[in-house]
C-alpha cells in the first residue's frame, strides 16, 4: 500500500480541489564522488514514520526509539495509529525526537476539523501541515490548478495566523503539462510564498520530472525535502545514496542548501531488498547519508 492510499479514505472527499525513469549527462552515477562532497551547512534529518508503518501499528513507542537509536532527530507523521496527541507526544518525548511536520488531506484542514487538527499538531510540538495527495486530479487543466490554489491560499493564510504553515508533497504524477510548465510549478507560482513545496525526489523522478529545475524555480520554499531514492534499471528494492540509487545527491544538496532553504532532510524508504527490512533499510539510508557528511 502506497501513501496515497494509505490516506485516501481522508483525502478523497475533496480530491477535486486537492486531489523512475530518469537521465542526466550530468549526474554522479558513482556512489564515492556523491559521498566525498562537502556539506554546505548542516541540516538535520529526519524519518518519515510511513516508512515504518508495519511496526509503528505494532508497537509505536518502541518504533519511535528504534528512529532514535538509528540517529534520526525527528518524525514526519503520516497517520497516529489511534494514538492520542499526549501519547504521541509522550512516546516522542521519551525518544528523544521532534515532531517536525505531518502528512494528511485537504479535509482536516477545513472548517469543522481545523481547529482539532492545529490543536492536536500543537500537542506535538509541530506547526507544519502538509497535504499528501496527487495535483493531477485537480491540476491538470489550468482552471482546475487556479481554484486548487485559491483554496490553499485561504487556508495558508487561516493557517498563519495560529502559527502554523501548510505545504503540498510531491508524487509522480504532479508534472504534467501545462502550457509549457508543470503543474507543478504552475501550482506554487500561484499560492502564497508561505505553502512549503515538499519535494520528493523519487516521486518526481518516477514521474519522468526534473526535481533539480523544480526547486530551482521555488527558491526559498523547499524546507521540507523527502529524501527517497530512484532506483537505477534492474534494481530492486534501492536504499536511499545506495550503489543502486540513481539520485544525483551531490547535486540535490546543494540545491537544497543554497537555494530551497531546506531546514530538514526527510528520508523515506518506501522498499528494501529481498531477504532485509524496512528497519534495515532506513538504517542504511542515515549510515549513507553519514558518509556524505549528513549526519
Amino acid at each position: 500500500m502506497n501513501r496515497r492510499r494509505f490516506l485516501q479514505a481522508g483525502f478523497g472527499a475533496t480530491a477535486c480541489f486537492a486531489s523512475g525513469a530518469f537521465s542526466s549527462a550530468t549526474t554522479l552515477t558513482a556512489w564515492g564522488a556523491a559521498a566525498s562532497v562537502k556539506p554546505v551547512k548542516k541540516i538535520p534529518l529526519a524519518l518519515q514514520v510511513y516508512s515504518l508503518r508495519e511496526y509503528a501499528a505494532k508497537d509505536f513507542a518502541g518504533t519511535m526509539k528504534k528512529i532514535a537509536e538509528m540517529g534520526y532527530e525527528g518524525v514526519e507523521f503520516a497517520g497516529y495509529y489511534g494514538k492520542s496527541a499526549k501519547e504521541v507526544r509522550k512516546a516522542l518525548d521519551d525518544a528523544g525526537l521532534k515532531a517536525i511536520s505531518t502528512h494528511l488531506g485537504v479535509p482536516q484542514l477545513l472548517d469543522g476539523a481545523f481547529e482539532a487538527t492545529v490543536e492536536f499538531e500543537k500537542t506535538l510540538g509541530n506547526s507544519r501541515l502538509i497535504v499528501a495527495g496527487g495535483l493531477s486530479e485537480s491540476c491538470k487543466t489550468d482552471a482546475g490548478n487556479q481554484m486548487t490554489a485559491y483554496l490553499f491560499n485561504e487556508i495558508a493564510a487561516k493557517a498563519a495566523k495560529v502559527g502554523m504553515q501548510i505545504g503540498f508533497h510531491a508524487h509522480f504524477n504532479d508534472f504534467a503539462d501545462i502550457n509549457g510548465k508543470t503543474a507543478w510549478e504552475v501550482f506554487f507560482n500561484r499560492t502564497r510564498k508561505d505553502v512549503i513545496a515538499q519535494m520528493d525526489v523519487g516521486n518526481c523522478l518516477s514521474g519522468g520530472g526534473d526535481p533539480y529545475a523544480e526547486i530551482e524555480k521555488q527558491p526559498g520554499r523547499g524546507q521540507l525535502l523527502h529524501v527517497k531514492a530512484h532506483g537505477k534499471p534492474g534494481t530492486k528494492g534501492a536504499v536511499v545514496a545506495s550503489p543502486e540509487d540513481s539520485v544525483d545527491w551531490a547535486k540535490m544538496f546543494e540545491l537544497c542548501e543554497t537555494k530551497a532553504g531546506v531546514e530538514w532532510y526527510i528520508v523515506e524508504q518506501e522498499d528494501f531488498r529481498d531477504g532485509s527490512d524496512a528497519l534495515e533499510a532506513c538504517a542504511e539510508a542515515f549510515e549513507n547519508l553519514k558518509k556524505m557528511g549528513k549526519a
